[in-house]
């Protein structure tokens, strides 16, 4: 990394915080600015507020899902361009094939390994 590159800034929009937690310590071992946002709503307004290069987002969340999330993120002028990893413990092609309709720039499975995340969120994060 440059002199004067500054760290890339990831959002998790994640409930459950032993994995939002893991996930910060292996993105931060990356050079990578971590913040952490426990619910939808809460991630809606921290991605507006931080303006992230990507936001990891989980698809099961307590208040509003991770699809609607992503739909509100991907409809606002200032966090259309913010790339979207959806994160889903759900086993079905349909729930991949609606992250993309809603505008997910790319989608991983749980579990998922550490390489299958950094090779994501690398293809995510590299200069357009």
């Amino acid at each position: 990394m440059g002199l004067f590159e500054k760290s890339k800034k990831i959002l998790i929009v994640e409930d459950e915080p032993d994995i939002a937690e893991s996930l910060k310590a292996r993105l931060r071992i990356e050079k990578y600015e971590v913040s952490i946002a426990a619910n939808g709503q809460a991630g809606v307004e921290k991605a507006r507020a931080e303006k992230p290069d990507l936001v990891i987002l989980d698809v099961m969340l307590p208040d509003i899902d991770g699809y609607e999330v992503c739909r509100v993120l991907k409809s606002e002028k200032d966090t259309r361009s913010i790339p979207v990893l959806v994160l889903t413990a759900l086993p079905h092609i349909k729930d991949a094939d609606r992250a993309f309709e809603v505008g997910a720039n790319d989608f991983l499975n749980k579990p998922y390994t550490n390489e299958r995340l950094l090779a994501k969120v690398n293809k995510l994060l590299a200069p357009q």
